[in-house]
């Protein structure tokens, strides 16, 4: 009787062990998931003071980030050169009154020939083509879409102004959740809010203290930003500098930076931040 117990602890012991062999690795308990880190969206917004429609998907994008978090949706408004929206350019500026202010920049033109819009206004969600939308009432499931996609990118930054030499440093770390294999790079932009300015509103009309917010005013390290490498490591850190002197018209209060991780083949937003300058 004791040898027919020990034969069959013997097979059930083997059972166990061919078992083993035949678990493949994604099923193993200590495999390791790939978790994505909490992300922020990325609103570009072709816009121009002489779009009736444009103070439509100005609300719009407010009610985007009404609805997701302020601090989630980093919208930017696109001023490109070219476009009859844009025109007439200068738009009259309130502060202080009778001053004029050109809302257009290099970056938004480069941005107006790479994406193309077909009208405005005309916003891209996380930088995907994809995306791009004239329709604003397909704005919000743009966005419900957008908020979807996987991140495996921590940005930080911080900024250095001095008020008397009106030089501006931005100081940026990327910090990788899990293996990355894209290439990337990052951007590191200014918008200004509060600028008073002409609008064409929805009737036709012509406001003139229009308030214009998130205006993109240029870039510290070129139109997509500086290439950061090809492939990354979970847990590989890569810390870089931007800088830039402001002009003058720009209202350094006013100012915010927005920084954001791109990918170089098909411009998707891995992450995006924005801090104000004062910080």
């Amino acid at each position: 009787m004791k040898a027919s117990y020990f034969t069959l602890a013997l097979l059930l012991l083997a059972g166990f062990s061919t078992g083993c062999d035949n678990i493949s690795e994604d099923d193993r308990y200590y495999t390791e998931e790939k978790v994505p880190v909490n992300r922020n969206l990325l609103i570009m917004e072709f816009t121009g003071n002489s779009c009736m429609n444009c103070p439509t998907g100005a609300e719009e994008v407010e009610k985007i980030k009404l609805d997701y978090g302020a601090d989630k949706v980093i919208s930017v408004g696109l001023h490109p050169d070219g476009d009859k929206n844009s025109e007439p350019v200068p738009s009259i500026h309130t502060r202080p009154a009778g001053t004029l202010q050109d809302f257009r920049c290099a970056v938004a033109t480069d941005l107006y020939k790479y994406y193309k819009p077909g009208g405005f206004p005309c916003a891209i969600f996380d930088g995907l083509e994809s995306s791009m939308s004239s329709a604003t009432g397909d704005w919000m499931t743009r966005a419900k879409e957008a908020f979807r996609l996987h991140s495996y990118v921590i940005l930080n930054a911080e900024c250095q102004y001095d008020e008397s030499t009106r030089d501006l440093n931005v100081t940026y770390d990327v910090t990788f959740s899990d293996d990355l294999n894209k290439r990337l790079s990052v951007a590191v932009w200014v918008v200004e809010n509060g600028i008073l300015g002409t609008q064409t509103m929805p009737n036709g009309s012509k406001d003139f203290n229009y308030v214009h917010n998130h205006v993109l005013r240029g870039s510290l390290n070129g139109t997509w930003g500086e290439h950061i490498g090809d492939s990354f490591t979970r847990d590989s850190q890569i810390v870089k500098t931007a800088s830039m002197t402001l002009p003058e018209n720009w209202v350094a209060n006013n100012c915010d930076v927005v920084v954001f991780a791109v990918q170089d083949d098909d411009k998707y937003v891995q992450q995006v931040i924005s801090l104000p300058i004062g910080e």
